[in-house]
This record gives C-alpha cells, structure tokens and sequence, in this order.
C-alpha cells in the first residue's frame, strides 16, 4: 500500500471545536483555573453515554474565552490537517456555543477562527473553510443568530450552513433557514442520521436541500432511500471510526459504508472529532477503511476524489488536488510504501458512547 499521508485529501466532516489538541487544552484549563471536561484524563477521552458526550463537548469549549484562542486553535488545526495529508477541508463551528459567554459576540470568535485558519494556510498549505451549525433544540432566536453569521461571512471563509443535535422528530421548522442560506449561495450541510432511522434522513433530504449529509448512516437500511440519495446526488460524509467509538455502529465490520457505496451513494471519508475519539486523523480513518474492506490504493484515490469534488473548494484547488491524487497513484507501490498505523483504541472499538 503507498503512505496514505501523502495521499492529498479533503476532510468535509470534522468539527473545529472537537478537533483542538488535548494539550491546547490542558496548557487553556491551567492558565485560567479552569476545571477539564471530567472525560478527559491521562489517556484520553472517555463518555459514558450521548448525554454525557455532549456535556464533555460543551465543558471542552467553555475553555475558550479570549479571541486570541480561537485563532490559536485555527492555526493548530491547520497544522494538523496538513500533517495528516488534507490540504483541504471544510469545518463545523458552532458560534452558539460560544456567543453568550463572550458577552453575545457572534461574530468576534468567528473571525478570529478564520485569522487563525488563514494564518494556518499560509504556514502548512491547508486550507480550512467554515460551515457555522444550527444546534437543533436551542430555538429560533439562536437559529436566527446562527443564520446571521453564516450569511455574513458567506464567501469569505464560510461555505455552507450546517446544523447538528437531536435527530428527534420535526426537523422542518429549520427548513427557511437552509432555503435562505441556499439563496445567498451557501452550501447545505445538515447532520442526520447517525442515530435515527432512515426517516430522520428522507425528513432531511427534504427540508433542508442538502448538498451533502453528515453521517446518514441509517440511510443504509432503507433501499428506496439509497436510491433516492444517489439520485439526487447527495453526498454522504461518512466517519467510521467515530461512528464505531461513539456506539453509533458495534464495529467497523459491521459499518455500512460497503452498502452505501455499493448501491451507487457518493460516499466520502471523514475524521469528525479526531482527538476526542482515539485521536484518529483522517490518514488513520483511511488506514482503518482499508483494512476493514479491503480497499485497494485506486480505490482510496477514487474516495479521496469524491471528497474534492464533493466539496465546495474553488476550480483551481480542486484542479490541484486531483493531480496530486493522480500523481500519489502514479508512483509505483514500491517506491511509496507505508501506511498510517490504526491507533489502537480505534481499532479495537468504542471507548464511550457519544453524539
């Protein structure tokens, strides 16, 4: 197999907050006499159940309250996709988590994330866009604030508007403010079916127009909705090895990634919350893949491909990264050997349950 990190890829699934370095973290909780999220201990993270895995979410991002440290973290995560071999991804930011701690500024930690991305570009070649989600539960005037700071930065930074949270019946209500966001030329993004049935993704193909889904590995249940999906050419972002820590599927034998792509839905790799779950980067979530169901190198290339197209990069960084995936296949196996190793508590399963 050739060395997956030089595989250039896109990460369209991966969530800015969830991404930051356990060691950020620690170095943000001991200089302002903060408590660390209870989950998170001398080996990593660990949840209890979905509940819990949220809680830990939300204590992770109460650490961040100077502007300066979401540009840090911008700037790290960068440097962390570009280690990985992604020069390009595409990341959930959830400005609601943050507004009202820092006196209802909507738009200060945002900013600062893109300086620190922009920064990070320039460092290490990664490029990072933002998705801003709308948590569904937290009611419209959150929602309408969300939407706002999406349409404000659309273009500048922001790609899509994305939304995350309880898969519960009556999605719909979220529905004018995707229509609103695909008017003013914003991709559409939405989580969906990761622990719902299938009907939480036909609810979601239809209210919300979506360009891609987060997860929507329930999808794999209904074939009419497979054949719906890939239809429409909706494009499933799939994280199979955060799917396996977080319970959402017993193990990565058992993922339906094989079906999904095997009945023609345009599926993509994804990390979602690298260090969080075993601290498996994209190289790993390839690594695994392969492993799992025997993928060939040209068939990691074509995922690889799927994610570039798939994405909302402009012409020439798509035009880039596709030659660099052809170059990687070009080069003789011999002369590229290697692989990422599957960290080890990926692979041997979930550590905790989570979202």
């Amino acid at each position: 197999m050739r060395d997956l990190r030089t595989l250039p890829k896109a990460e369209l699934h991966i969530h800015l907050e969830g991404a930051m370095r356990v060691d950020t973290l620690r170095e943000l909780a001991d200089r302002q006499g903060l408590p660390l999220p209870s989950g998170l201990g001398q080996d990593g993270w660990t949840f209890r159940d979905g509940g819990d895995f949220i809680e830990q979410y939300t204590a992770m991002c109460r650490l961040l309250n100077d502007l300066d440290d979401f540009r840090r973290v911008g700037h790290e995560v960068s440097q962390d996709l570009a280690a990985t071999g992604v020069l390009y991804a595409e990341a959930v930011f959830s400005p609601s988590n943050h507004a009202a701690r820092l006196g209802e500024d909507w738009y200060g930690p945002i900013e600062a994330v893109l300086d620190g991305l922009g920064a990070g570009a320039r460092a290490f070649g990664a490029i990072v866009q933002l998705t801003p989600d709308i948590v569904r539960g937290e009611g419209p005037v959150v929602a309408d604030r969300v939407l706002e700071v999406a349409l404000r930065f659309a273009g500048h930074g922001v790609v899509a508007l994305n939304c995350a949270g309880s898969e519960r019946p009556g999605i719909e209500p979220l529905e004018a403010y995707f229509r609103a966001a695909k008017e003013a030329g914003l991709g559409s993004t939405p989580h969906a079916g990761e622990w719902a049935g299938p009907q939480n993704v036909w609810d979601t193909l239809e209210a919300f127009a979506p360009d891609r889904i987060g997860h929507g590995i329930s999808a794999a249940q209904d074939p009419a909705l497979m054949r719906a999906i890939a239809d429409r050419g909706v494009v499933l972002d799939l994280a199979p090895l955060s799917n396996v820590a977080t319970a959402a599927v017993p193990s990565l034998a058992e993922h339906p990634f094989p079906r999904l792509r095997d009945a023609g839905v345009v599926v993509t790799l994804n990390s979602d919350d690298p260090p969080m779950f075993g601290d498996a980067w994209l190289t790993d979530v390839y690594a695994a893949a392969a492993g799992a169901w025997q993928l060939t190198d040209a068939e990691l290339a074509g995922i690889a491909r799927a994610g570039v197209r798939a994405s909302f990069a402009d012409v020439a960084t798509k035009v880039e990264l596709e030659r660099g995936i052809d170059a990687w296949l070009a080069t003789p196996a011999h002369m590229a050997a290697g692989s990422a190793e599957v960290p080890r508590d990926a692979a041997e399963g979930p550590r905790g349950t989570g979202r």
